[in-house]
């Protein structure tokens, strides 16, 4: 297990600097996934598409 997370590490250090639109993506889905599972453990019934409907207020999604 160790030995594929290193090798998807160094896959992903050769793609740097990652372009300004991806870093943007990730960072959108990363806040909408934070978002959803912090929604999920205080015991909301939101959806995926629900949070990100939510967060859209506030975000200018892809």
């Amino acid at each position: 297990m160790y030995a594929q997370l290193d090798e998807l590490k160094t896959k992903l250090e050769e793609l740097h600097p990652l372009p300004a639109n991806t870093l943007k993506s990730l960072h959108e889905n990363l806040v909408l996934e934070w978002t959803f599972n912090s929604n999920a453990i205080e015991g909301n019934t939101l959806t995926l598409k629900d949070a990100k409907v939510a967060l859209g207020r506030y975000h200018h999604w892809r």
